[in-house]
């Protein structure tokens, strides 16, 4: 492999871990919490779409 495809590799390996991480509130069924990956995902997916309604000072 290559040094970046290496790099690539061992961020999403730590990216994946998120997924052990259990945030301090629940869901907004209240059924359980969510875990880190469940919110960073989330997260990216509203910056993601609401990508055309920021500023132009926002770097997306």
């Amino acid at each position: 492999m290559t040094e970046r495809l290496d790099q690539q590799i061992a961020f999403l390996n730590e990216a994946d871990k998120l997924k052990t991480i259990l945030r301090g509130t629940t869901l907004c069924d209240a059924s359980r919490a969510e875990n880190s990956a469940e919110h960073s995902w989330h997260l990216t997916l509203y910056a993601l779409v609401l990508a055309d309604q920021a500023g132009p000072e926002v770097d997306i």
